[in-house]
């Protein structure tokens, strides 16, 4: 895994140094962000599928791959919010390789220098002229019509008419009626109630639900990843999720899932990716160059974090 540093330049530009590459200077790079796993595909967009960019200008000194990256990349990088994380992957005709960015001073967008140099990019917009009409309408305003209310003559009073009472032979029936239909209606509530307390095992069973976070969900991996993350699981539900990843040999999850929370600011998952390369498995290959950059990774996140420390202290023996 490389270690890679964008450090501050002027605005648009930016200093890379990609440390522990082993390949030529004529590379090509893919950018991944963590939020949702997307690759950027150039304009400031990006997509589920990677794309690989031509970088020019880039020497090989000792171990690092070096050079000056400009607009097409900082600035998308920059104007993204400040929680995402981004993993580059670099690779020539023969080695392929990646790691995560580090942002080195305050690397700016273009156009906080008042560049233009981007003028080109941004599509003119010509607006349709509306033509004046020819003759302005003159409307008249049309006079209210004023209605007069009509005088009304003061009541005269006159002794209200007796009413005479109905029967009350109907209201005496529909409430017969009434009570006899409460009743039965009491009676076969009470059937029921008694009917189900002899007999507890009527009672349906709850519907078992894997849940967005099931490993044994059907959908591609980066799909289920995003549906996953929109649960907010804790790290507990997602060390479980990537150990149901292992076992079910889909190591592609169970890497993705480690790396996005370890980039992301979760010192406990970084801990956790870093044995994995301790211990190693069919999904991860024993690194400890690995293993040592995730316990770094957990110790800028937390730098009281114990765990981390006692496995960085081990590795360095």
């Amino acid at each position: 895994m490389l270690r890679i540093e964008l450090r501050e330049d002027s605005p648009g530009f930016a200093q890379l140094n990609a440390r522990k590459w082993k390949g030529s200077n004529n590379v090509e790079f893919a950018i991944q962000r963590n939020q949702d796993s997307y690759y950027f595909l150039g304009n400031g967009n990006w997509g589920p599928e990677p794309v690989w960019h031509k970088a020019p200008n880039m020497n090989v000194v000792g171990d690092a791959l070096q050079g000056k990256v400009g607009p097409w990349l900082i600035d998308s990088l920059v104007n993204q919010s400040g929680n995402v994380r981004f993993l580059l992957q670099i690779r020539d005709e023969n080695i392929e390789d990646n790691g995560p960015i580090n942002f080195i001073g305050n690397i700016l967008a273009s156009s906080a220098g008042g560049d233009s140099s981007r003028a080109e990019n941004i599509n003119e917009i010509t607006e349709t002229p509306i033509e004046p009409l020819i003759e302005p309408i003159e409307i008249k305003e049309e006079q209210p019509t004023v209605i007069e209310e009509p005088i009304i003559p003061e009541a005269i009073t006159e002794p209200a008419p007796t009413i005479e009472k109905q029967p009350e032979k109907k209201s005496k029936i529909g409430l017969i009626i009434g009570l006899i239909i409460l009743l039965l209606l009491l009676g076969i509530a009470a059937y029921f109630f008694f009917a189900n307390k002899s007999n507890p095992t009527t009672t349906a069973a709850p519907t078992a639900n894997l849940g967005e976070c099931s490993v044994s969900n059907n959908a591609d991996e980066l799909t289920f990843i995003q549906a996953c993350l929109k649960t907010k699981p804790d790290s507990k539900k997602i060390l479980e999720v990537i150990t149901q990843a292992k076992s079910a040999k889909k190591c592609g999850i169970a890497q993705r899932l480690y790396a996005n929370q370890a980039q992301g600011g979760n010192a406990d998952i970084a801990v956790a990716y870093a044995k994995e390369y301790i211990d190693g498995s069919e999904c991860f290959a024993v690194n400890k160059d690995n293993a040592i950059y995730w316990y770094e990774t957990a110790l800028s996140i937390d730098p009281n974090n114990e765990a981390a420390k006692k496995g960085l202290a081990e590795l360095k023996k």
